[in-house]
């Protein structure tokens, strides 16, 4: 090797390492690019500068910049040169005494084994660093384990071959008797080695399972000498591991949230560990709500949190501290002790200690955030106490008491009307003289005050956009970047109350800097762009259509960012060193998925309210969309979906001027745009189902998939392809095809459809809550929320099937009723009898006569529903009974007596939860129109009045309004005690705009 270029190269590491400015660095950076690493030598070059230098900080740079030549040059190196450096690389990680050197030399080890393993390299690798791993020397066993880890971020697949025997190495390791080092790298291992265990893997799992003891082991030494650094690495591995399907922590899961949850309350800990544990307990409680609720541990876990929020904290304590978002998992049993809770916030928030105060805000923060409209109720107990703080001369307990304002207005609707002048005076302040990190609140909280007063806010709308636009003009550092998002956003917000008119002189300026924050690097700003031009279109429509020529450009931009180099995959960039995890790329990562979603959204968002003014854009947009199917992030996939079908109703809404008919084959034709775009689609769409893996995505397709066959009908899954006549997946072998009639992506559907049903679609594979020990133990009553969610929205996208294809779904009827109707079982839990019942109710309005020979069937089912305990069932079986009555073509006044019985207590109710009221006298109505003479009117009637007028459910007002006219016609006579009570309900119902009456109906009760 010339030692000329070795010197060389080393002389400019050396300036590189002590380069204080960034000229010198640049200069120093291209020097080496064009002179050094351009040249395969560079790699043995830089070897004997990582082995031989004196300074340690040369040594690791040499190490770093090996690792980024290797993958560049090692093919072109002979075989003898990559055996030196393959015995040097090793020999050099055993002699160096400084740990970042060595994780940089770990690091070229990795490198270099992705090379070599694949091809049949460098098989000693493997026994070296067992031979590590069991060394008498702390330091070696270290390395060993390090190596291993790095190893996992390059050759997964190959070590995965090896699971069991590095369990058996690592069950030592984890218990290592001199060295902390070696065991929390070992738990770091543990954790890689976990993402890669199959929940089918049943020794695997179980072999991890018995690990798990000696990990929190780890964790707990960390904390007994408060090593914050270990201590978060432990707490990351345990969390990283709540969101693998493998239940690998589902055993000991009460356990660790038991252990968090006690470090949490430990006031003797330093702040930061109490906060590691409190992160872990926000996870599990964002991942693993349905583990909580089944262990009966929310209540104790809140309990125990609560008094955390009034225990002294930094100055700086923010309104996403965990102890108090942790409340995002357990919404649910927070909400049935709202009103307990707001008593103790109150108390807070008026007490004499600054403390108590500023932990009350933040608290009524975080509950608000889950539940605004119960705790909006209350604003005349919370709106004074916070006005009051916002006096205060602390800062911090100020910046408090703003967010907290914040979002219990959300929650207040136009109760916020009678605050506004007081309201809007202190925002104003704020925004003139008020601290630089107060601004952005103030501009928040302005948004939402315009947000949720409406035409109110006109008065002070002059006021506040001039000092918007100030902000949306601002530039200068991180937080002036983020001050002038806040102001695009509350631009937004404001022109929506406003109103298109009031905001039309203030539109070209505010495009202009929403475009110009687009162009400054930032990629808040860029979501926050997006977001203004969505709303923007919203308020202006077709008038927004000029801007769309320079709104389009920004989004297939977006849409195409190349993230490989985001993720380490295609570059040869080294991360920081200070970063060896590689979270910076992460963050990289994740900040450009959420852009993608903000930008998928206002695309949408575009097109629906611009329609044909976003025609030249539709088509590389849509491209780019069903591209975007595949991508890793679901809130992008689901994203992608909603916007895909938005692009199908606009095109529909465009071009089609009749409405849909139910039925196959199609009775209305559509236009060659919709059609296009379906084609264009569905295909993509229905190969995403089959393969997606997230529940909540393919939950989100059933949604959306229902919702367009609502609004565009059969079309959407009949249109322009193949016929598809049996079950894709060898799974559905043994099961018929769902029927020959269901022609095209119908067929598909209806496959994708019942496989969630049976339990069998790819996303609900694996159930997190299944017996560790290798059963079952997801009974019929204690589904995961998730998988409950899922099958309600099959549910719902085979309710709307009916309606579209008519008298064509009866064929398949016989194929899903079975399957719906398990659900209404008892044995079930209480969302999948609702669903059930309520799919099935749907399915029977839809079909009309065509129900008729389901009606046996059916009706126990919905009458077992209607008897059920809770609401939300018996609403459903009320809603049920009654479209039975009306739509089969049978006699059903046999049983008219058994139902009125059943629907007296829901008639009866105070309260109209679950609109089981108002289904309720829906059902009543529906008899009385079916055959009145065999009903009791007189003891049946002043209770149905007295259920009257329909509250929430107004699809009820129809039949209910149309019995009422009924009565008067014919039975007159026999209802006329009731009139004095009936006429102020009708007189009620007349007045109120969200009263739905049919024509006939609507004229005669306006003549009487």
């Amino acid at each position: 090797m010339d030692p000329q270029f070795v010197n060389g190269l080393q002389d400019l590491l050396q300036r590189l390492a002590s380069a204080t400015d960034t000229e010198t660095i640049k200069a120093v950076t291209s020097s080496l690019n064009q002179q050094f690493y351009l040249n395969p030598i560079c790699v043995p070059a830089l070897l004997a500068i990582a082995k031989d230098h004196q300074q340690w900080q040369i040594r690791q740079l040499a190490a770093v910049e090996m690792r980024k030549r290797i993958p560049a040059f090692w093919g072109e190196l002979s075989d003898e040169t990559q055996q030196q450096i393959r015995d040097a690389v090793l020999q050099m990680i055993l002699s160096e005494t400084k740990d970042l050197t060595r994780h940089s030399l770990a690091r070229v080890i990795s490198s270099i084994a992705e090379l070599d393993i694949p091809n049949q390299r460098w098989g000693e690798l493997i026994q070296f660093l067992y031979q590590c791993c069991q060394s008498t020397t702390a330091a070696h066993r270290e390395i060993g384990v390090y190596v291993l880890d790095s190893l996992f971020e390059t050759i997964a697949d190959t070590l995965s071959e090896h699971m069991q025997h590095l369990f058996d190495l690592f069950s030592g390791l984890i218990n290592d008797p001199e060295s902390m080092a070696v065991q929390v790298t070992t738990m770091e291992a543990l954790g890689k080695i976990a993402e890669f265990i199959e929940p089918e893997e049943r020794a695997a799992v179980q072999a991890f399972q018995g690990l798990v003891p000696a990990m929190v082991g780890v964790l707990q030494k960390c904390l007994e000498k408060e090593d914050e650094d270990s201590a978060s690495r432990c707490f990351e591995v345990f969390s990283s591991m709540l969101l693998l399907e493998t239940p690998l922590i589902n055993r000991y899961f009460g356990e660790l949230v038991e252990f968090s949850t006690k470090v949490a309350g430990n006031e003797d800990l330093e702040d930061n560990l109490r906060n590691l544990a409190l992160n872990f307990l926000l996870c599990a409680a964002t991942y693993k709500r349905g583990r909580l609720q089944k262990l009966k541990i929310v209540k104790p876990l809140i309990e125990k949190l609560m008094p955390i929020t009034a225990q002294e904290g930094p100055e700086d304590m923010s309104e996403d501290a965990p102890s108090n978002t942790v409340i995002e998992g357990c919404v649910d049993y927070v909400r049935t002790g709202t009103n307990e809770i707001i008593v103790i916030i109150c108390a807070g928030l008026g007490d004499s200690d600054a403390r108590v105060r500023s932990a009350s805000c933040v608290a009524l923060a975080s509950v608000s955030d889950e539940l605004s409209d119960e705790v909006g109720k209350h604003h005349e107990k919370l709106v004074p106490l916070i006005f009051n703080i916002l006096n205060d001369s602390n800062m911090t307990i100020v910046k408090h008491a703003m967010t907290a304002l914040d979002v219990i207005i959300e929650g207040m609707g136009d109760s916020v009307v009678r605050y506004l002048p007081d309201l809007m005076q202190r925002m104003v302040v704020v925004l003139e003289t008020g601290a630089d990190d107060l601004k952005p609140l103030a501009l928040s909280v302005i948004g939402s005050v315009a947000h949720s007063s409406g035409q109110a806010f006109g008065p002070y709308f002059g006021e506040v956009i001039a000092r918007i636009k100030n902000a949306m003009a601002l530039t200068g550092d991180e937080d002036v970047m983020a001050l002038r998002g806040v102001a695009t956003d509350t631009a937004a917000t404001v022109a929506e109350a406003a109103g298109k008119e009031a905001f039309a002189p203030h539109l070209e300026e505010t495009m202009k800097l929403a475009l110009q924050g687009m162009e400054l690097e930032s990629s808040n700003l860029r979501e926050c762009g997006y977001c203004y031009f969505g709303v923007m279109s919203r308020v202006f429509g077709s008038d927004f259509a000029p801007f769309l020529s320079l709104i389009a450009p920004q989004l297939l931009q977006t849409l195409r960012i190349d993230e490989s180099s985001a993720f380490g995959l295609e570059t040869d960039e080294e991360p920081d060193m200070d970063d060896e995890d590689g979270q910076g790329q992460l963050g990289m990562s994740t900040a450009i998925a959420d852009e993608k979603e903000v930008a998928i959204d206002a695309a949408a968002e575009l097109f629906a309210s611009t329609a044909s003014g976003f025609l030249p854009y539709v088509e590389d947009i849509a491209k780019e969309l069903v591209a975007l199917l595949d991508h890793y992030s679901d809130s992008v996939r689901k994203s992608a979906v909603v916007t895909l079908f938005t692009f199908i109703r606009t095109f529909s809404k465009i071009g089609n001027a009749e409405r849909w008919q139910a039925g196959v084959p199609l009775k209305v034709a559509i236009d060659d745009n919709t059609a296009a775009m379906i084609k264009l689609v569905m295909p993509a769409l229905l190969q995403m189902w089959e393969d997606e893996d997230e529940k909540m995505v393919v939950a989100q397709i059933c949604t959306e998939l229902r919702s367009i066959m609502a609004d565009v009908g059969p079309a959407v899954t009949i249109e322009c392809y193949p016929t598809c006549t049996t079950r894709k997946s060898q799974k559905d072998k043994d099961n018929a095809p769902v029927t020959a009639s269901f022609a095209h992506d119908a067929e598909q559907i209806s496959v994708r459809l019942l496989e969630i049903f049976e339990k069998k679609a790819l996303c609900q594979t694996v159930d997190d809550d299944f017996d560790d020990e290798g059963g079952d133990d997801q009974d019929e009553d204690d589904l995961a929320e998730y998988d409950s969610m899922l099958i309600c929205a099959a549910a719902d996208c085979v309710a709307e099937f009916a309606d579209v294809f008519g008298d064509a779904f009866a064929p398949i009827m016989d194929t899903f009723l079975p399957h719906i109707a398990g659900y209404a079982k008892p044995t079930f839990a209480v969302s999948e009898r609702a669903m059930a019942v309520g799919c099935l109710a749907e399915i029977t309005k839809n079909m009309g006569p065509a129900i008729t020979k389901y009606a046996e069937t059916l009706f126990p089912i919905f009458m077992t529903g209607l008897r059920d305990e809770h609401a939300e069932v018996a609403s459903n079986g009320a809603y049920g009974v009654g479209v039975l009555i009306e739509a089969a073509t049978i006699d059903a006044t046999p049983y008219f007596g058994e139902v009125l019985k059943g629907l007296y207590p829901l008639v009866k109710r105070s309260d109209n939860t679950n609109n089981a009221r108002d289904n309720a006298a829906g059902c009543v109505a529906r008899l009385i129109l079916e055959n009145a003479d065999a009903i009791p009117l007189a003891d049946v009637v002043p209770a149905w009045i007295e259920a009257l007028p329909i509250r929430g459910d107004h699809m009820e007002d129809l039949p209910v309004y149309d019995a009422v006219c009924y009565l008067l016609k014919n039975k007159r006579a026999e209802i006329e005690p009731f009139l004095p009570s009936l006429s102020p309900v009708l007189k009620q119902a007349m007045e109120s705009p969200d009263t739905l009456f049919s024509d006939e109906s609507r004229q005669y009760l306006a003549s009487l």
